[in-house]
């Protein structure tokens, strides 16, 4: 069957299969694989995808690393295991003396610091800040002075230019007391005979800003230079200390029972000082004049040259030798590397296949060694093959994932509809009326699991996940009629936004809406990076989504769905949820810890319902049966070094 369905792709891919080995004049790479989407970011502070990390823990080494079977952290540029206080508070790394960048420096402590303080400074932090935030002393309240003195800055410089401003970068000037000369200004505005709440009255305040006679060049002078000079010195409250005796120390504001898996992860690896040449500035700071941090885009690529700039210099087993957009990236040891005379595979490379159909032909015709997903219409029958050993190079991974749709929870309207979704009975409605069984059983078949927690069960010891709501057709009716929707009267049209590969999956749950609940679903389906902008901007009612765990613990997965979350694209804000998390964070005992986020995810998938959970993925790969070193694991993250390709 296998056979046939690729004679059917044949006609119209052979020619792409073979693209790349005839645009190249370079020798064959002694391994290659294939990125469905190419590279969306290299840079350790702002990467967020699966197929970007595969790149990055091979160029970037942390102070951990992980065993390529286990998962389990080992040592990698620190010596293994670090020294640990007895409360659990403070861990004492210590650089490896032999650990080096690819260009011959050695690595110190403070590349580190640098690589952590890009995480957390407003223009290079994202989606990954809260995992330095919520676990390392200070690092949370230097974020939010951070942020508060940009908002203020922004506004300053809007009223400096002769631009009005709105109410919440009005609203901003009230968070900077420490700015005497600004908030003296800000107090004449508010005008004491008629007080305004910041909080509450941004309008009437924007208008008084906008209207007020007020030296504002003065005074966003003297705001850009306090803040600047306070910079440093508010840093150095981050527990976050570079020693010259090759030793970082990291104090934490809690104990973090999985904190060595964490920092192998991209927003914790180091940076070579070699970027700060790329730092955009400001009359000769750190900051812009709004005050981010912000650095020329160009600089992961590693024949860039300006400024002085030498090329991208990283620090791992591998460097990036060249990278040609949508195309290709080849990797090379890294000749400094403590282990590059011991590491076999030599080159790899990143070939970008964005029909998966094609990558499968290229693999076929022994073009690529490695597939890390075979995400096509027929991948029911490359598990069947897998299931009964017709292929023993195919190989099924239980992988620590979710699939999952997002419920727009936050926004009254959504492109000019009203949006249904942001009552919790509506949601569990439509969580209750789909049969995720059928989904999985017969329009996937693919061996996935029946999902209905967040949390895969049995993959993270001494935790079990809460059950869930299963199929419920009667409850969904009345729960539906209740929000005052009954057969779906009323209800809007409801948008379904999806990637093309999920169109089988959409359809099928559309199906469900619709003759459950009475609903009108219209399918919106948008390639991924438009499709990305769109969930991230909450342009959406209902989103397919998933989430790969980043590290052994639950809160890999319920960290998302917090007040603010960068990772939270469904708006979703729940006091009691935080709360719990907050709590759990603060509890040493191990069951009682599992016990408060055990509840805190019952909130999520049996009360308030901001995402509905399909399945926990099975993810099908393909290794050539002459490559050994490649373990399925269950984060898909492939470390080279270990590959020996014998072909």
């Amino acid at each position: 069957m296998f056979s046939k369905v690729l004679l059917v792709c044949a006609a119209g891919l052979s020619l792409l299969a073979g693209a790349y080995a005839l645009t190249s004049s370079e020798p064959r790479a002694d391994f290659s694989y294939v990125n469905s989407y190419g590279i969306h970011t290299l840079d350790p502070a702002r990467m967020s995808w699966t197929n970007d990390f595969r790149i990055a823990l091979n160029i970037w080494e942390g102070l951990t690393s992980w065993d390529p079977r286990t998962m389990e952290p080992i040592g990698a540029a620190a010596e293994f295991p670090p020294e640990v206080s007895a409360d659990g508070l403070t861990y004492t790394f210590t650089i490896r003396s032999d650990a080096r960048w690819s260009n011959g420096d050695p690595v110190t402590p403070r590349d580190f610091v640098r690589g952590w303080r890009r995480g957390l400074e407003p223009g290079t932090a994202t989606d990954y800040t809260f995992l330095i935030a919520d676990n390392v002393v200070g690092a949370a309240d230097y974020v939010s002075w951070r942020r508060d003195a940009v908002a203020a800055l922004t506004t300053l410089s809007r009223l400096r230019d002769g631009w009005d401003v709105d109410a919440d970068q009005a609203r901003a000037l009230s968070k900077q007391p420490y700015l005497g000369e600004v908030q003296t200004a800000f107090d004449e505005v508010r005008d004491p005979s008629e007080p305004l709440d910041p909080s509450t009255d941004g309008e009437p305040l924007a208008r008084r800003l906008n209207d007020a006679d007020l030296d504002f060049e003065r005074l966003y002078a003297n705001a850009y230079a306090a803040h600047v000079a306070a910079l440093d010195r508010k840093f150095a409250e981050v527990g976050i200390e570079a020693s010259g005796d090759g030793t970082l120390t990291v104090r934490l504001a809690n104990p973090c029972p999985f904190f060595l898996d964490l920092t192998g992860f991209p927003v914790f690896l180091p940076c070579h000082q070699s970027v700060d040449l790329l730092r955009l500035s400001a009359a000769g700071s750190p900051i812009t004049e709004e005050g981010l941090v912000v650095y020329d885009p160009q600089w992961t690529k590693p024949d860039y040259r300006r400024e002085g700039y030498p090329g991208l210099v990283t620090n791992g087993p591998y460097r990036l030798a060249s990278w040609t957009f949508k195309r290709r990236a080849r990797l090379t040891v890294n000749p400094h590397h403590r282990l590059a005379s011991d590491i076999t595979c030599r080159t790899v490379d990143m070939l970008v296949y964005e029909n998966i159909s094609a990558s499968i032909m290229a693999y076929e015709a022994g073009d690529v060694e490695f597939l890390p997903g075979m995400n096509v219409p027929y991948e029911h029958e490359i598990a069947r093959l897998a299931q009964t050993g017709e292929r023993p190079d195919f190989h099924l991974c239980t992988v620590l994932a979710t699939y999952f749709f997002n419920f727009n929870c936050a926004d009254q309207t959504v492109q000019g509809r009203p949006n249904p979704f942001v009552d919790a009975r509506v949601r569990r409605a439509f969580a209750l009326a789909v049969d995720r069984e059928a989904v999985v059983n017969n329009v996937l078949m693919r061996g996935d699991r029946v999902a209905t927690s967040f949390v895969p069960p049995d993959s993270i010891p001494g935790y079990d996940p809460p059950d869930g709501l299963r199929h419920d057709d009667d409850e969904a009716r009345r729960l539906i009629a209740d929000a005052g929707f009954p057969n779906g009267t009323g209800l809007p049209a409801i948008e379904l936004l999806y990637t093309p590969n999920d169109e089988r999956v959409c359809q099928a749950v559309a199906r469900m809406w619709e003759d459950t609940l009475g609903a009108r679903v219209e399918l919106r389906c948008k390639e991924s990076k438009t499709f990305a902008e769109d969930k991230a901007n909450r342009a959406y009612m209902i989103a397919r989504a998933n989430w790969y765990a980043d590290y052994g613990d639950p809160t890999t997965f319920l960290d998302c769905l917090t007040t603010g979350n960068g990772n939270n694209d469904s708006g979703y804000a729940n006091p009691a949820y935080d709360d719990l998390l907050t709590e759990a964070r603060l509890t040493r005992d191990p069951a009682a810890r599992a016990g408060l986020l055990r509840r805190a995810e019952a909130i999520l998938v049996e009360q308030d319902l901001p995402i509905l959970p399909m399945l926990h993925y099975v993810s099908p790969i393909a290794i050539k049966p002459y490559v050994k070193g490649v373990y399925p694991n269950p984060r898909l993250w492939f470390p080279f070094r270990f590959i020996e390709v014998t072909r």
